[in-house]
């Protein structure tokens, strides 16, 4: 390797090659020492404020604090460059701050050298929280040992710990983004240990049902906030008309999947676009709204009724305003987008089951 100076002034920059040895950089209070090996950096050494950052280079990293003791380390597959060292203890931090108090975060990998699991314990002792890939629930305590959160479901581990993400996200609850499932529940606890703050239940990332939430009692339907009225009504006594035009396309469309798209069949009259000999049918429904409506709602919703060939069981399914006749719309059930129907993508079935 080579080292050169800049900015030193006129005739005193230099470049000169190292193979083998150590050289210090010293810039105001910092220091930096460095290693070399067959013309290769091995480790490098920081010293800044009284901390003292070691790298060496496939291997390890090491913070000390001013009192040399140790605040990060991070250990390294021999011969790469920060890859994980596989099936054991790859990083060791300390001072990490949960729930008003500081403990230390160990991270192990599995033998594929993945993210496999997390151990934060405080500094009095009390362990906070064991978060691993194959764990179905989560429970973080308390310093004083009391639980605090509890999440059933699947966590993602990564670089970021817990700790760290629990201190920005748990007050606004978007714990789902670090969720491995799009299904789960949470309860969280009072400083006793047994007051519910807050309790309930996602589903395809979205709140669902019932929910208490700073100790009151709110209602979800796909995510969106609901009064308790609407969520108790009975379906059949709803306007299917008023439903059609609901804004928010999330409440509107649990709205419909709680009604059924048969019922709404029964309540409105729907055009009859194209059939089959089977008696399938394209069925479309003006929602009286205007296509300029301002809130980005189709004007005029499709649905396909079909009907099972072993069951006989008739199934309605929404299916997109572009659909021009029954096969089209049969065919996008089966996966098919929209743009590959226009250019005569088809599923050729030998037998219907």
């Amino acid at each position: 390797m080579y080292v050169t100076s800049r900015c030193a002034g006129h005739g005193r920059n230099f470049w000169m090659p190292v193979n083998d040895g150590t050289f210090s950089i010293r810039s105001g209070k910092e220091r930096t020492d460095v290693k070399v090996r067959n013309g290769i950096v091995a480790e490098r050494t920081n010293r800044s404020g009284g901390e003292r950052t070691t790298l060496k280079y496939g291997h390890s990293l090491k913070i000390e604090s001013p009192r040399r003791k140790s605040i990060l380390e991070e250990y390294y597959e021999p011969e790469t460059l920060q890859a994980i060292k596989r099936g054991s203890l790859w990083k060791h931090e300390t001072h990490v701050r949960l729930c008003g108090s500081t403990g230390t975060v160990e991270c192990y990998s599995t033998a594929g050298g993945a993210y496999g699991r997390e151990v934060f314990t405080y500094d009095n002792g009390v362990q906070g929280y064991v978060a691993s890939r194959w764990r179905k629930q989560l429970k973080v305590r308390r310093p004083n040992g009391k639980l605090w959160i509890v999440i059933t479901g699947k966590a993602r581990l990564g670089r970021e710990t817990f700790a760290e993400r629990l201190n920005k996200e748990v007050k606004n609850l978007d714990i789902w983004y670090w969720m491995r499932q799009d299904n789960w529940d949470i309860t969280m606890y009072d400083s006793d240990g047994s007051t519910v703050v807050t309790q309930g239940y996602v589903e395809g990332r979205h709140k669902q049902g019932k929910w208490v939430e700073q100790g009151k009692v709110t209602y979800y339907m796909s995510g969106v906030r609901v009064s308790r009225q609407l969520y108790e009504e009975d379906p059949a006594k709803w306007d299917a008309r008023e439903v059609l035009r609901v804004p928010n396309a999330q409440l509107r469309c649990s709205l419909l999947n709680r009604m059924g798209y048969d019922k709404l069949l029964e309540k409105v009259q729907p055009r009859i676009i194209g059939q089959s000999d089977d008696g399938g049918q394209l069925l479309e429904i003006d929602s009286g709204l205007k296509e300029d409506n301002g809130f980005g709602l189709d004007s005029m919703m499709r649905l396909v009724k079909v009907l099972c060939p072993s069951t006989g069981q008739i199934y309605v399914l929404r299916v997109p305003p572009g659909i021009a006749n029954y096969e089209q719309a049969r065919q996008w059930t089966f996966g098919l987008q929209e743009r590959g129907l226009e250019q005569g993508a088809r599923f050729e079935l030998v037998k219907e089951t």
